[in-house]
């Protein structure tokens, strides 16, 4: 991506009130070289962080990572999944 690419592009959904995902499951855990998560190349915060495979060590495991007013919505749900929301 093109430097500050992302923190425009966040700025802009910010200002609309949408939330911002960094999807980590290919960039995450120390794999662009230079820092643990790719989102931190760009400089932003994500409000959500999706992270999988690195974190498993080779086993099918994935995990989210989000804000704690984000997170406290989830208690409304009974069950979430990729395809369902």
């Amino acid at each position: 991506l093109a430097d500050g690419y992302l923190q425009h592009v966040y700025k802009h959904i910010k200002e609309h009130g949408g939330v911002c995902i960094a999807d980590e499951v290919q960039a995450g855990f120390g794999r662009t070289g230079t820092h643990y998560w790719g989102f931190e190349t760009q400089g932003v915060q994500p409000d959500i962080v999706t992270m999988a495979k690195g974190i498993g060590n080779g086993l099918p495991l994935a995990a989210v990572a989000t804000t704690k007013e984000i997170a406290s919505t989830l208690q409304r749900r009974i069950h979430f999944n990729t395809y369902g929301g």
